[in-house]
């Protein structure tokens, strides 16, 4: 059984191996559970069956994962012989934080809930590891673009094949990159950890000019959001999201915000 029977059978001829082309059928999402109860049948009658996947691991963010069920519920053994998977080797590639990472497969479709995914994964303090397709990944870098602008994205494209591309940059400049050459292939973004301050945006710890700058940075963007009707807390999340300072450290602008405007009304001098 194959994703895609063409692709399998490029490899079965690179190996040399004949006999089994002439059982190659395809198993995907659009015919899982026919496919799946043609596979217990013949495994009931005795025959060997092997599932393959065009890219990474069947069964990661694949129709495999439902032929496994099936297999548990009928109490067939199975076994499972690890090939390439996009996730660890892209996580390996970015260099980030990797002992606690969160991976989240592919988003959702809809606009709306791709949207409050990408919120969430924009408050995640753990490394993120995200499935795309070609055809959509431009407008999700457009939403992370939004969500998380200073965050930086480690984006892999057709990982262990011969064009294999990986991009270290922020949302933008990935964007801008694509605008000139349209991605291709299987796509897999790393997103740094949300208090993450080192790698292409700041290759070493930053200095005190750059600390402080950065801190009146988040003390405006909190004080607008304030003045706006943010709640004091809501405004210290949202400026921790968008700008590469810790929410603990938000938080404590916050307060001292909240202290200078009960004193003079006024919590700092805008430039």
């Amino acid at each position: 059984m194959a994703e895609n029977p063409e692709h399998t059978k490029k490899l079965l001829n690179y190996y040399g191996i004949k006999g089994a082309k002439g059982f190659l059928t395809s198993y995907r999402e659009s015919n899982r559970e026919k496919r799946s109860r043609e596979i217990i049948a013949r495994l009931k009658e005795g025959a060997i069956v092997a599932l393959v996947s065009d890219a990474g691991m069947p069964g990661i963010s694949d129709p495999g994962f439902y032929l496994i069920q099936m297999l548990i519920k009928e109490k067939i053994p199975y076994t499972v012989l690890p090939g390439p998977s996009a996730v660890l080797t892209a996580l390996v590639n970015a260099a980030y934080p990797g002992v606690k990472f969160v991976f989240w497969g592919f988003l959702s479709r809809k606009k709306s809930l791709r949207r409050k995914e990408l919120e969430a994964i924009s408050q995640e303090e753990k490394t993120v590891v995200i499935y795309e397709s070609p055809h959509r990944v431009e407008d999700t870098l457009q939403e992370i673009a939004g969500l998380m602008e200073s965050r930086e994205i480690v984006l892999c494209r057709e990982l262990t094949k011969k064009f294999e591309e990986v991009r270290r940059a922020s949302a933008h400049q990935l964007l801008e990159h694509f605008h000139s050459y349209p991605p291709r292939g299987e796509v897999t973004l790393v997103l740094a950890p949300r208090d993450w301050f080192e790698g292409a945006f700041s290759k070493a710890k930053p200095t005190e000019d750059e600390m402080k700058a950065l801190r009146d940075a988040v003390r405006k963007k909190i004080y607008e959001a304030m003045k706006n009707g943010a709640a004091p807390a809501e405004a210290a999340r949202n400026a921790a999201a968008i700008l590469p300072v810790s929410r603990r450290e938000a938080y404590s602008i916050m307060l001292e915000i909240k202290k200078d405007l009960s004193t003079s009304g006024k919590p700092f001098k805008y430039t």
